[in-house]
């Protein structure tokens, strides 16, 4: 099916990756159209109630968020399918999408932050890339009202982190039970949940096969976070999967 669409995304965001991926999974020809946060709500609510990010336009329809940009593409496009067809194996899929956006997802997101917030120019680079540089200079005078924002709605406090962290470190260790000499998270087909769990830790293991360019991380106790996951088998499979499904034809 030929289709004509839009998304409004944050190039760095790894919910924007998994909407992205599913897309050119499906061999969709579409926009990415770049927004910044912060001043991306006023244009998302254009379209959209709320004011996350990803947002799909197609010219008659909008879909917001990434699970539901990938359920709107299994409808209208029934080639490459992500979600399996068998009923088990159709409810672990999407019980892991759900529950790993959150543990993995969410809590990496926060964990990150909370630490990298504090790097302007670091920032900047996820924010406002690729924007023309009018846009980059404008971030900077938002930055400081935008961290502080950003801190309270993501990071919270120093316990909250730890939580997030040892949720994620819970999750690392069920999935490398779950994936313990298998290919795939759900049966013997590329499906969602693994568009979704690798798309969800791009931000830890940053594959080269990821659309976006990533600079190198400003802060030491980043860097051992990310270190202590280096070869971790969870991450080794994420590695795997970007390389033979990220673009594959």
């Amino acid at each position: 099916m030929s289709l004509s669409m839009k998304l409004l995304e944050f190039p760095h965001s790894h919910f924007c990756e998994k909407a992205r991926w599913a897309l050119d999974y499906k061999k969709v020809s579409y926009e990415p159209l770049a927004v910044m946060p912060g001043l991306h709500m006023k244009t998302i609510r254009r379209y959209a109630p709320g004011t996350s990010v990803p947002v799909l336009l197609t010219g008659d329809e909008v879909v917001q968020g990434s699970s539901e940009i990938i359920d709107y593409l299994e409808k209208k496009i029934t080639d490459r399918p992500l979600t399996p067809s068998d009923p088990a194996d159709c409810q672990d899929c999407l019980e892991i999408e759900r529950t790993m956006d959150k543990r993995l997802g969410e809590n990496i997101r926060q964990i990150l932050y909370s630490r990298l917030l504090a790097y302007p120019a670091f920032i900047r680079h996820c924010f406002t890339h690729p924007m023309p540089w009018w846009k980059q200079m404008l971030f900077r005078p938002i930055f400081p009202v935008l961290r502080s924002k950003m801190y309270q709605i993501y990071v919270k406090s120093p316990e909250s982190v730890e939580s997030a962290r040892a949720e994620f470190d819970a999750a690392m260790a069920e999935l490398e039970e779950k994936l313990s000499n298998k290919e795939y998270l759900v049966g013997s087909q590329f499906t969602r949940a693994d568009v979704s769990v690798a798309s969800m830790l791009s931000l830890l293991v940053m594959p080269p096969e990821h659309p976006f360019p990533w600079q190198d991380i400003p802060d030491s106790e980043t860097k051992v976070f990310l270190h202590g996951y280096r070869h971790h088998p969870v991450a080794d499979w994420v590695g795997v999967i970007y390389r033979n499904h990220r673009f594959d034809s």
